[in-house]
């Protein structure tokens, strides 16, 4: 297991030298490996994400970047000057991490590893103070240098057994499957509000996200699929107020504000709904593989994958301690027949 996660590693660390190098024209000065201790926390504005599945590993992977950072290497990609970030400069953080996560791929499938990679999620916040749990059985992380400044690339990885999946259903074929998957995601929310928390939800009208339709939260998690006929993400995002609510609901406790004691539980939330709908989609002929749920913490954050081809619908769903969001992002398979 260490020598293909050594393999891994050194695949992304080489995808990333040569993919800044070709698109910003800049060099990687030094790399250093991190540890969750030693991890740079707080200091990100910008961040893509991607989930990671196969037949042996599923987890996550984020490339982080600090505000002065991300805007360096836009301005060197697009020959600009910009000083502020743009809601379409910020989907480069995004396109970068898939390039990245592309290029290594093709490396990694020559040596038999077989990953599949889920849609890239954008994340955008005024702070960006925690991503990921950093507890799964492997933590993996590179720094990198571009003179005094820095960025960071963080993997979460679990190792898992082949997964079994029912035969492909012809019916699927013919159904609306984005339509069904939604669905499905948001029956799971419900059945798990009220068996787990004891509270009923009001579901909301179904949105498109825009730059005109959008909103922002404080803590959150996010999981991304891969499927015969899509690549995507599920996500589950709150305000604190509401959060707080929900988990001391759930806890029995008064907690009044976010901390790493709590903050867990919104990946936990994410995993159990996921689980409980993609059971009821994979017995309807789907053939869905989850990565690691991925938490997100700050404030005022916002996530998207804005992108040709993509698309991200959001579903408010209200109950006593607020409203709260279920998003699921998806683009279509090329193959899909």
């Amino acid at each position: 297991m260490k020598r293909k996660l050594d393999q891994f590693l050194t695949a992304f660390i080489s995808a990333t030298e040569s993919t800044l190098n070709e698109l910003c024209k800049i060099e990687i000065t030094q790399h250093r490996l991190l540890t969750p201790t030693s991890l740079p926390t707080g200091k990100s504005s910008v961040a893509g994400v991607i989930g990671i599945t196969s037949p042996s590993l599923q987890g996550s992977m984020s490339v982080q970047f600090p505000k002065g950072v991300f805007l360096l290497l836009m301005n060197r990609m697009l020959g600009e000057n910009m000083e502020e970030l743009t809601p379409g400069l910020e989907d480069g953080a995004a396109e970068i991490t898939n390039i990245i996560f592309g290029n290594a791929k093709v490396k990694l499938n020559e040596m038999g590893f077989d990953i599949q990679m889920a849609l890239p999620n954008l994340l955008t916040g005024k702070k960006l103070e925690s991503l990921g749990t950093h507890r799964p059985e492997s933590f993996l992380g590179v720094e990198f240098f571009i003179g005094t400044d820095s960025f960071w690339i963080i993997f979460e990885l679990n190792s898992k057994n082949q997964e079994l999946l029912p035969p492909r259903s012809e019916i699927m074929k013919s159904k609306n499957w984005s339509a069904e998957a939604l669905l499905e995601f948001v029956k799971a929310v419900r059945k798990t509000m009220e068996v787990q928390f004891n509270t009923k939800i009001e579901i909301g009208q179904p949105f498109k996200k825009s730059e005109t339709q959008s909103f922002t939260f404080d803590v959150g998690s996010v999981i991304g699929v891969t499927d015969q006929d899509f690549t995507g993400f599920f996500g589950m995002y709150y305000q604190s107020g509401t959060f707080l609510g929900l988990m001391n609901l759930m806890l029995g406790t008064t907690f009044e504000e976010l901390n790493d004691e709590i903050q867990d539980g919104a990946s936990e939330i994410t995993n159990i709904c996921f689980g409980v709908a993609k059971q009821v989609l994979n017995q309807q002929g789907h053939q869905i593989q989850m990565a690691l749920p991925y938490l997100i913490r700050g404030s005022e954050i916002s996530s998207s994958s804005r992108s040709q081809g993509r698309s991200t619908i959001a579903v408010p769903l209200n109950n006593e301690f607020g409203t709260f969001w279920v998003e699921f992002g998806y683009q279509e398979n090329a193959n899909r027949s």
